[in-house]
C-alpha cells in the first residue's frame, strides 16, 4: 500500500501499457509504478513512479530482484511481462508476501498454449474451433513436405508462411514466395533461400508451416468471472480504425474455448478467416495490447484484473449490457517523459 492506495506494478512492458495505466488511474484507489530496462520509456509517463531495471542478469536473478522490489515498494498487484515465465514459476513466493501476480498459474496448460502447434491440435481434438492445416518442423526435409502439403490443400497460388512454434508478437514470422506465387512485398522471403538455409543448419528450433492468412485478424479479449464470461471481439479495419463487433458466432466460439481452457485474469483469443470460416490462431494468456479499446464501452480489462485479484465485486451483467458494435479510432499523442530512478542493484536473498 502507498498512503492507503493499492500499489500496482508494471515491469518492462510493451508501450501499450501506457493505456493500461491510464485506465487504472480512473480508480482513485490505485497507485501505479512502472519500470523498464531503460531510463527513458514512454509508458512510464503515465505512472506515479518510474524505475530502471537490472540488465544482463538471468531470469532467476531477475525473479529475486522482483521479490525485493515488491517488498521495498509495498506492491499489492504485479502485472509481469519481462521474464514472465520465470516469474510464474515462483508465484508461491510472491503470494507468501501478499503480492497478487496477474497471470494464470496453470503451468502445464500455459506451456501447451504457448505452442502454436499444440494449441491448434487441442482446439481440433476438442472440437472447439476450426484450425488451419499446420505442421511443426525442425529440418529441411520436414519443411519441404509441409510446404508441398499446404500447396496441395489450398492451391498452388496460395502463399505459405512460417514462424517459430513459440513466438510472441510475430517476431519470427515470415511469408514465403516461389515461382508459383511470386514475391509481392518486401516482407516476403524466397522458399528456396529459406530451404537452403535450413539445409546448411541441419536442425532448427521447432517452427510451424501453415497457409498465409491475408484476411484481417479477429482478436477476442476475454475475462472469466463468477457471473460468466466477458468477451469483446475486435477487428482492425486499417492502421487506425478498429471495429468492436459482438457477432453471436464469435461470442459462442470464445465461450466454448473458455469453458475448456480455463484461464485466470484477462486473456486474448486470435482468429483469422480462411476458406469461409474463422480459424484458430493462438491464445495469449496475458492482456493483449489492444484490450484498452474495450474501455469505450465501459469494459476496463486492467481494472477487472485488479478487482479479481483483490476480491472486489465484478458486475458482469452491467458490463455486458453496454456492449454494442462500434468503430474505435486511434490517435497519436505527445507525452512528457521523465527519467526513471535507478533501482537496478541486484542485492537479494530470495530462496
Amino acid at each position: 500500500m502507498f498512503k492507503g492506495k493499492r500499489v500496482i506494478w508494471f515491469n518492462h512492458w510493451f508501450s501499450q501499457a501506457y493505456n493500461f495505466i491510464e485506465l487504472l488511474h480512473r480508480d482513485g484507489r490505485n497507485h501505479v509504478i512502472a519500470s523498464a530496462k531503460t531510463e527513458l520509456f514512454a509508458f512510464g509517463a503515465m505512472a506515479d513512479e518510474r524505475y530502471t531495471e537490472p540488465v544482463g542478469i538471468s531470469g532467476e536473478e531477475y525473479v529475486g530482484w522482483c521479490l525485493e522490489f515488491c517488498e521495498e515498494h509495498g506492491v499489492d498487484v504485479f502485472f509481469p511481462k519481462r521474464f514472465r515465465q520465470e516469474i510464474g514459476a515462483h508465484m508461491a513466493e510472491f503470494e507468501k508476501l501478499g503480492i497478487h501476480i496477474i497471470m494464470d498459474g496453470n503451468t502445464e496448460q500455459n506451456r501447451m498454449l504457448d505452442s502454436k502447434y499444440d494449441s491448434c491440435r487441442y482446439m481440433e481434438e476438442h472440437a472447439l474451433c476450426a484450425v488451419p492445416y499446420m505442421e511443426r518442423i525442425t529440418d529441411a526435409e520436414g519443411f519441404e513436405a509441409a510446404y508441398r502439403a499446404v500447396k496441395e490443400r489450398y492451391g498452388k497460388s496460395h502463399k505459405v508462411c512460417i514462424k517459430a512454434d513459440r513466438d510472441e508478437g510475430g517476431i519470427t514470422y515470415r511469408r514465403l514466395y516461389d515461382e508459383d506465387a511470386p514475391r509481392t512485398s518486401s516482407g516476403e522471403i524466397s522458399y528456396k533461400s529459406f530451404l537452403e538455409d535450413l539445409k546448411s543448419r541441419g536442425k532448427a528450433v521447432p517452427m510451424v508451416v501453415m497457409p498465409y492468412l491475408d484476411e484481417p485478424e479477429i482478436s477476442i479479449d476475454c475475462m472469466r468471472t463468477e457471473s460468466g464470461l466477458i468477451a469483446v471481439p475486435r477487428c482492425k479495419l486499417d492502421a487506425h480504425i478498429t471495429q468492436l463487433m459482438f457477432d453471436e458466432e464469435l461470442i459462442k466460439t470464445a465461450e466454448r474455448i473458455s469453458e475448456n481452457v480455463r484461464i485466470e485474469y484477462p486473456y486474448n483469443i486470435q482468429l483469422r478467416p480462411l476458406c469461409g470460416e474463422n480459424v484458430f490462431m493462438e491464445i495469449n494468456t496475458r492482456m493483449a495490447g489492444g484490450c484498452y479499446k474495450a474501455a469505450v464501452l465501459g469494459c476496463n480489462f486492467p481494472q477487472l484484473a485488479v478487482s479479481y485479484a483483490l476480491g472486489d465485486r465484478i458486475d458482469t451483467e452491467r458490463i455486458r449490457s453496454g456492449f454494442h458494435n462500434v468503430l474505435v479510432g486511434e490517435v497519436a499523442a505527445a507525452v512528457v517523459v521523465q527519467p526513471a530512478i535507478s533501482n537496478n542493484i541486484v542485492h537479494f536473498n530470495a530462496g
